[in-house]
């Protein structure tokens, strides 16, 4: 207002009341970028992926990190495709100098873009908007990999699974078993929770998606 003062708010206190914030970094929601944060979120993640300790692990979206750790204390390496440059600087400066900074390598750009490397899973926390043609090209990757766990949107990772005569079943549900086993997973926190994403999820409900290649 004329004549008042203007208040200016600290960095911290921007970030601390805006839930598209971590770690000073603002998130883009119109892209569907959103950050895995719930320590137990991520542990069942885990579990439920069946790493080996000889994995290379593929992680697409691994954002600040938060998941890219655990990854790392269970897998032989992550190779972590992110398209948001932020993200990217976030993810050198925090696993810069540590015993696991020789096992992460990080390539900046869009994974549906680019040429992926040999690996041996894939998991990955992505954007919805890209989840069928991310699971084409991961369906048509060459040299085969064990398998793919993604977390999708429900009614998306319903469609991968659905069988002949339900209302989902359409081309994806037939590619997607022609190639792979697929099964989904749906006794994670998000039924229950809306706090471990950043920005939380609302309505929208999630599963974590298992797809093993068929040799």
């Amino acid at each position: 207002m004329a004549g008042g003062k203007i208040r200016k708010e600290k960095p911290g206190a921007v970030a601390a009341s805006n839930p598209h914030f971590q770690g000073g970094i603002p998130f883009h929601k119109s892209k569907g970028q959103h950050i895995l944060k719930n320590p137990l979120l991520i542990d069942s993640i885990i579990q439920k992926s069946g790493i080996k300790s000889t994995d290379v692990i593929l992680e697409i979206g691994p954002g600040t990190g938060n998941l890219t750790k655990k990854l790392l204390e269970v897998g032989k390496s992550v190779i972590a495709v992110e398209v948001d440059p932020r993200m990217v600087l976030e993810l050198q400066r925090r696993f810069q100098g540590t015993p696991s900074s020789t096992r992460l390598k990080v390539i900046q750009g869009d994974v549906l873009k680019c040429d992926l490397p040999y690996f041996d899973i894939c998991v990955a926390n992505i954007p919805y908007q890209i989840s069928s043609p991310l699971t084409f090209k991961l369906l048509s990757h060459r040299p085969l990999f064990r398998c793919a766990v993604i977390m999708f949107q429900r009614e998306f990772a319903m469609r991968l699974v659905a069988q002949p005569g339900d209302n989902l079943y359409c081309r994806l549900s037939v590619n997607t078993q022609l190639l792979a086993r697929a099964s989904v997973r749906r006794n994670l926190l998000w039924d229950t929770e809306e706090t471990q994403r950043i920005p939380p999820c609302g309505a929208e409900d999630c599963s974590l998606c298992s797809a093993a290649r068929r040799e």
